[in-house]
């Protein structure tokens, strides 16, 4: 992108001199020249952009352990409150669970204003802890996009500012045809240009204004982790999955099994009825 402004702003210093040369009484080329290359720096920077405060994008990543019949109303309850704060404070971006599969689960994605974000994931646990289970993990993560901004608001600014002087070049009388469509040509590329820097602008500013939260929801032992009964609720629970991988072991060598023996079956007893059918004879 600054490449590209680089050669905007040489291409319009080159064509400011040669349209300069051929207007009579007009300024000279070389001041046009100074004049173009000053003018992106002409403006002082304002006193924001100097205040030492970082532009960070948050995000939260929360576990949530919680029986399987509750986790289901506690997702929804979640997604329910996010939905009512109303799309100013929060937005689900996202809602999976499968509550009847062999892993039982969900994810829930949301996207809000950074304070209201903060006083629900402050509840989290409480959430957890009232549906029978527990907070598992928490996470925080931080970009600095600071960089990202002033890069993006500084060719912003100077992509307009050599449009708006392309634009009073070409207001003025004289200059070849050819002249007048590399003007035009080169107007078309610095607004494309701004206005891709801006799109990026409007998307670092939404980022660093909001706060993104995931919220995994997974199934979990009723019982609090320091509880004494929970190792026999984990070895029963245990034993019980044991069993049953063991039946369904049985089941699948039975179906597997059973079609066999049935025709060995029905093989011997031809066999045998026929050596049978002589001897009465």
């Amino acid at each position: 992108m600054r490449k590209g402004l680089m050669l905007a702003a040489a291409g319009a210093i080159t064509l400011s001199a040669c349209s300069e040369a051929d207007y009579a009484g007009e300024t000279p080329a070389n001041d046009v020249a100074a004049e173009a290359a000053a003018a992106p720096d002409a403006s002082p920077p304002s006193p924001a952009a100097l205040a030492p405060v970082a532009g960070i994008a948050y995000a939260f990543n929360y576990v949530l352990s919680v029986p399987q019949a509750r986790g289901a109303e506690l997702m929804s309850r979640h997604e329910f409150t996010c939905v009512s704060a109303g799309p100013g404070l929060c937005q689900v971006i996202s809602a999976r669970a499968d509550w009847a599969g062999r892993d039982p689960g969900g994810r829930l994605e949301l996207r809000g204003q950074p304070d209201w974000i903060n006083r629900f994931r402050a509840g989290l646990a409480l959430d957890a802890q009232n549906a029978g289970g527990r907070l598992e993990e928490a996470l925080t993560t931080g970009e600095d996009v600071t960089r990202d901004l002033d890069a993006a608001g500084t060719d912003a600014k100077t992509s307009a500012s050599l449009t708006d002087r392309l634009r009073d070049l070409q207001g003025r009388q004289g200059g070849t045809l050819a002249q007048r469509l590399e003007i035009e040509r080169q107007i078309a590329e610095l607004q494309r240009q701004h206005d891709a820097r801006q799109i990026e602008l409007r998307a670092l500013n939404d980022r660093v204004r909001s706060a993104r939260l995931t919220l995994d929801y997974r199934q979990g032992g009723v019982m609090a982790a320091d509880s004494p009964a929970r190792p026999v609720a984990r070895a029963l629970a245990d034993a019980f999955g044991l069993s049953m991988g063991m039946l369904a072991v049985l089941i699948t060598a039975g179906s597997v099994f059973l079609p066999i023996a049935v025709i060995a079956g029905a093989v011997w007893w031809a066999a045998a009825h026929r050596r049978r059918r002589p001897a009465t004879s």
